[in-house]
């Protein structure tokens, strides 16, 4: 990772309440299945991971989150990611159950694979009828004096694809092991690479390259693959969609400065409109929905 970004934990309120489906481990296939007990208002986040989610303003689309622990560590001074955030957290929200889901959401592949076993069993010991979100995030890039724009879409699809077989199998083991689905993918990947695509295709108002989508320097034609604007947007929509088993269309989400968290508009980003957030919402409940290691699709 490039960059350290300070995280939005705190000082956002206003956040619109909507109220969940399901938090039982295992779905039934339904988006508003519901349980004999009442819902909470909004389903509490323990949420580990990067720059790749952790600085996004979740709370915006009605997802809690009482721990937030931006980690790089995979390993050093004897202590994987799992180790550390239990550390960190100082309030015990996990040991003391009080969360419905846990949500990890890195850019590194490899590494919360390899600890997500050790991640599930203590969830479960903690929280029996907690879920677990893998974000699969997009990609990283070694290309990195040279801008998006000219991308070969349909190749970095084809890695992509082989990152999220990777996934898969991992998550069909773990929950093979517990005899029921408690860990599931939120493919964020492919509603950015559709997004990407319909960039490409001119079919994202507001948005004419590819490299507006994420912190690429226009200026000295380098990229960096930390998201700008319209990716934080969906990815928020897309871990709503996932944890919320609902669509997110309609939701009114808004934010004084257009979503800005990162590089402003010097840097040739766009603030997030809303003929986008309708197009965002949209893409991201039908990638979320039809994808079946979200949990919807049967």
């Amino acid at each position: 990772m490039s960059k350290t970004v300070t995280p939005w934990i705190l000082g956002i309120c206003g956040f619109l309440a909507w109220h969940a489906g399901s938090i039982a481990g295992e779905p039934n296939g339904s988006a508003t299945k519901t349980t004999d007990r009442q819902p909470p208002t909004t389903l509490r986040i323990w949420h580990v991971g990067n720059s790749w989610s952790v600085p996004f303003p979740f709370e915006k689309v009605g997802l809690d989150r009482p721990f937030v622990h931006h980690t790089h560590n995979f390993g050093n001074k004897g202590k994987n990611w799992v180790e550390e955030s239990l550390e960190k957290d100082k309030k015990n929200v996990l040991v003391n159950g009080d969360f419905d889901v846990v949500y990890l959401g890195f850019v590194q592949l490899a590494q919360p694979i390899e600890a997500l076993d050790q991640m599930t069993t203590l969830a479960l010991k903690y929280k029996p009828d907690c879920r677990i979100y893998l974000q699969h995030a997009w990609a990283t890039s070694d290309r990195i004096w040279a801008l998006r724009d000219d991308d070969d879409l349909a190749a970095i699809q084809v890695e992509w694809d082989k990152r999220r077989k990777k996934l898969e199998d991992k998550v069909d083991e773990i929950n093979k092991q517990h005899g029921k689905q408690v860990v599931f993918i939120i493919p964020l990947a492919d509603a950015v690479m559709k997004m990407r695509q319909m960039v490409a295709a001119g079919k994202l108002p507001g948005v004419t390259k590819q490299s507006q989508l994420f912190w690429d320097n226009n200026e000295t034609k380098s990229r960096d693959d930390h998201a700008a604007h319209q990716t934080v947007v969906l990815a928020m929509y897309c871990a709503h969609a996932a944890i919320y088993r609902k669509s997110p269309e309609g939701l009114k989400v808004s934010s004084p400065d257009g979503f800005y968290w990162g590089p402003k508009a010097e840097r040739g980003k766009v603030p997030v409109n809303d003929a986008q957030h309708a197009i965002l919402q949209k893409l991201a409940w039908e990638t979320v929905s039809k994808y079946p290691y979200a949990g919807i699709a049967k």
